[in-house]
């Protein structure tokens, strides 16, 4: 596994949170961010999985360690969108966001990248947003 790769995306959404003008650029930097990244490396995030389990437990720890750094610095810029939402419905949003971001080599296939990436994007900002609306009421 490059590690290289997880830590230039650390370091990528990092300047990107810190040089945006606010937390809306910000998010819609970092979304496109993330998604050209998981359209242009689809091997990376099939493969990576399954080599992080392969790894000894201390390269794996520090491998995890700048995932969550990562996913924080979501976090950090969400809860200024959506101020007074727990830190950790926050953390979910962004993980299930990933979870949609991330599944690009199993869905790309049937559009063009253009319109995958235009979906992807639209779909990504609306369950990042949803994480500062309230639940609705059980029917």
């Amino acid at each position: 596994m490059d590690e290289q790769i997880i830590e230039r995306q650390l370091e990528e959404i990092t300047a990107i949170a810190d040089g945006a003008a606010d937390p809306e650029v910000a998010l819609t930097a970092m979304v496109h961010h993330h998604l050209r990244s998981a359209l242009e490396d689809r091997d990376h995030l099939t493969t990576w999985p399954e080599e992080l389990r392969s790894l000894p437990p201390e390269d794996a720890w520090r491998l995890r360690r700048v995932q969550r750094l990562y996913v924080e610095e979501w976090v950090t810029v969400l809860s200024e969108l959506v101020p007074g939402v727990p830190q950790a419905r926050l953390r979910s949003a962004v993980q299930a966001t990933f979870g949609l971001l991330n599944s690009t080599p199993h869905s790309a296939s049937e559009l063009p990248r253009t319109a995958m990436a235009e979906l992807l994007h639209g779909m990504a900002r609306a369950a990042l947003t949803a994480a500062g609306a309230p639940a609705p009421a059980p029917a």
